[in-house]
């Protein structure tokens, strides 16, 4: 495969991610609601749901690895810098060649910022959870 065939093939699975992540953040407001609601059996439900769409996004950035892989140098560099980055990367630039390099920067912004609202949820939930599980006289999800 061409390094523009790959980059390209790397944008989509980069969008079909964003699209599985916000399906990620609407589950986790239906856990939200259903957690609030004491009702296990949806509870328990949309957890499979979220994890299904968890494993579609984990298969989709194995593949983007493989891309990656396979790109010549400097490109492969650039690629694995924007989309996989280091932690402690967080203030260095990357430098970008073109367009596609461009979008694909964004999409993967867009994909930490959709992330990093799913993280602040799901420790919401779970502090619920602690505080509702320890609290005498409101027991724990029923179904």
């Amino acid at each position: 495969m061409d390094s523009f065939t790959a980059t390209n093939k790397i944008l989509e699975n980069l969008n079909k991610k964003y699209r599985h992540i916000d399906n990620i953040m609407n589950l986790t407001k239906d856990l939200e609601r259903a957690m609030m609601a004491n009702d296990s059996i949806s509870f328990g439900s949309i957890l499979d749901m979220r994890g299904d769409m968890m494993i579609l996004v984990d298969k989709l950035d194995e593949e983007n690895r493989k891309l990656v892989s396979h790109l010549p140098n400097p490109l492969k560099e650039r690629m694995a810098s924007i989309i996989m980055p280091k932690k402690n990367s967080a203030g260095e630039s990357v430098t970008l060649d073109n367009p596609l390099e461009t979008n694909i920067y964004d999409t993967n912004k867009r994909i930490a910022a959709l992330l990093s609202k799913i993280v602040k949820l799901d420790n919401e939930i779970n502090q619920k959870i602690k505080k509702q599980s320890s609290s005498p006289g409101l027991g724990n999800l029923k179904g």
